[in-house]
């Protein structure tokens, strides 16, 4: 307060001893620097329309005394305090200007949709930046600026505004595709958020495990699977042009026999299993081995090849045709016991 004072009391001076201050007069692009004259000759401040950044200069022109009528101080219009040698008012220099995409809301307020593009004007050491809407969808959310300039800093901490340093860099990604529902219709349709959410990246859909089949509880959808969802959910890399959540390409369905323990020992199931595979896998299946002994249970209903740790045990054999498990993989020793029992009985 102190130093405007002592500013103001020069100016005065100045004034009282009969010289004038100086100020940039004129329009922009055509201003002089001069003496301030005539009705301005008492004035001890200058005038300039006001800057914005990302925006311009506001209407008006540059000259002597207090912002005029018509403007409003540190709106469109700023003062300085003057001086004897030179205007405080010089036009600022600016940088060279460029564009950035301009976005508005849907009728449906579902999505973003980009307008146009909008010229953008900045002082010589302001950098080039464009903003628009972030990944968590808002749908009151407002570009800021047109597009010009960065995010506000709240929008840009709550990822509703992203922001990037070059000409027209602000272009939003497109949606991806994702075939979405029960399964009834297979069309890939725009994955677009809901109020609040993220912009998914991923799509998902029931997984298909070997020799079982599509889990249940799962729908085609847009985004990832959920939590602790690995052993009914598979998903995958979301594109913009088409889902890669696409129906599971399936062999034709065999069958094979499970198997149970009745009377201490592991017998046949009447009723043979369906198993189900994937296009390109082989029909197996597998039934207790040679050294299956009655704790031991049939992997998978019966369905598939045996785990390689029972398979080397012995424990399980496998076999490659549908119901080709009907009876225990037994070893020829097994076999040629009681028949040699039988020929010792004879003799």
């Amino acid at each position: 307060m102190k130093a405007t004072f002592i500013t103001l009391g020069l100016a005065l001076l100045v004034i009282q001893q009969g010289e004038a201050i100086k100020c940039y007069q004129g329009a922009p692009g055509s201003t002089v620097d001069a003496d301030c004259t005539d009705s301005n000759a008492a004035a001890t401040v200058c005038h300039q329309p006001m800057f914005t950044e990302y925006t311009g200069l506001a209407a008006g022109s540059y000259g002597c005394g207090a912002c005029p009528s018509g403007t409003t101080k540190g709106t469109d219009c700023k003062e300085c305090t003057g001086d004897t040698s030179a205007g405080c008012n010089a036009p600022e220099a600016t940088g060279a200007d460029f564009n950035c995409h301009t976005y508005t809301i849907n009728a449906a307020k579902t999505a973003f949709t980009k307008t146009g593009t909008l010229t953008c004007k900045r002082l010589a050491a302001t950098p080039i930046k464009c903003n628009m809407p972030g990944n968590v969808f808002d749908n009151t959310f407002t570009v800021a600026n047109g597009g010009c300039g960065p995010c506000d800093a709240t929008a840009k901490a709550a990822n509703k505004c992203a922001e990037c340093d070059t000409a027209e860099c602000n272009v939003m990604p497109s949606p991806i595709k994702c075939i979405q529902g029960d399964g009834s219709d297979m069309t890939a349709k725009d994955c677009l958020p809901a109020q609040g959410e993220t912009t998914p990246t991923k799509c998902s859909q029931a997984k298909f495990v070997e020799y079982t089949g599509l889990a249940t509880g799962q729908d085609y959808a847009c985004g990832a699977c959920a939590a602790n969802s690995d052993a009914k959910c598979q998903d995958c890399t979301g594109k913009s042009d088409a889902a890669c959540n696409t129906k599971i390409e399936t062999a034709e369905n065999f069958k094979c026999y499970d198997y149970e323990l009745k009377d201490e020992k592991l017998v046949k199931k009447d009723a043979a299993v369906t198993c189900q595979r994937l296009k390109d896998t082989p029909i197996k299946c597998n039934m207790p081995g040679s050294a299956a002994d009655k704790t031991y249970s049939v992997k998978n209903n019966g369905c598939g090849p045996c785990e390689t740790a029972d398979k080397t045990s012995k424990k399980c054999a496998d076999c490659d045709e549908g119901e080709c498990n009907s009876a225990f993989a037994v070893t020829a020793h097994q076999l040629l016991l009681p028949l040699l029992a039988t020929v010792y009985s004879l003799l």
